[in-house]
């Protein structure tokens, strides 16, 4: 009781002004924290999703290099798996995966946007001209 106590004289001293930013200071951690827990709590959904998606690229599979899963953006609310892949063409990704509603947009002729009006998945194809390899790049925003 005596600690109560005290951080009420204090508080009882202390000016409307500075009470104020203290308690938008403390809302603003509430809501971060809120945020980041919302994005920890989603997070199997989304790595669900892009996993039967990466399942799709199953028949080129024996010509993935490497493979990362990463979370990124505020909070880590995006999550993203990135695959590396040698002697595919980019046109053979792009077949496998319109299957699907996607909509597709050519930025050039290395690189293919999509976007799954479905699932709210982004793909991202590109040929890196200097390894000859093909990135997919596959994100799940929320």
């Amino acid at each position: 009781m005596k600690v109560w106590g005290g951080v009420k004289s204090i508080l009882d001293r202390t000016p409307f002004r500075v009470k104020f930013y203290i308690g938008f200071i403390l809302m603003a951690f509430f809501i971060l924290g809120l945020v980041t827990l919302l994005a920890y709590i989603n997070r199997p959904g989304q790595i669900q999703k892009l996993t039967v998606y990466e399942q799709k690229l199953a028949a080129i599979s024996t010509y993935k290099v490497s493979e990362e899963h990463f979370a990124t953006g505020r909070n880590g609310q995006v999550y993203v798996f990135k695959n590396t892949y040698k002697r595919v063409t980019l046109e053979s990704v792009k077949n496998i995966l319109s299957e699907e509603k996607i909509n597709w947009r050519e930025v050039n002729k290395s690189h293919i946007i999509g976007y799954d009006l479905d699932d709210n998945i982004w793909v991202d194809i590109t040929h890196d001209i200097n390894t000859k390899a093909i990135i997919v790049k596959l994100e799940k925003d929320r």
